[in-house]
């Protein structure tokens, strides 16, 4: 909870124009049962071994859920930043099971 609330403080420090929509959809994926679900398997994968078969599936799913949430309105922010890099680097350095994850999604999404 630590890391999610100071993560938003440094996205509405450096980017207020956009804070507020993100914030937002953030709110309405944890307003989706299945949604939350995977927030919170997200967060019990923390402490897994990285080359656990559970990041494997956990990805999959997360990438599909991201293509199906996505596939008619996906989010329309233009911003030159190294925030967003900054923020996902912040969270996969504090779980070597969150960055295969972050890996392993955006291979999938890439594909």
């Amino acid at each position: 909870m630590d890391l999610q609330r100071d993560l938003w403080i440094l996205v509405f420090a450096t980017h207020p124009e956009h804070a507020i929509t993100l914030f937002h959809d953030q709110a309405q994926t944890l307003a989706d049962p299945a949604l939350r679900q995977l927030f919170l398997d997200y967060d019990h994968a923390h402490d897994l071994d990285a080359g656990d078969r559970r990041v494997d599936d956990l990805a999959r799913r997360i990438a599909e859920a991201t293509r199906e949430r996505y596939a008619h309105e996906p989010p329309e922010l233009d911003v030159a930043s190294d925030i967003p890099a900054l923020i996902q680097g912040t969270i996969n350095a504090s779980s070597p099971a969150w960055q295969r994850l972050d890996t392993l999604i955006r291979a999938q999404l890439d594909a």
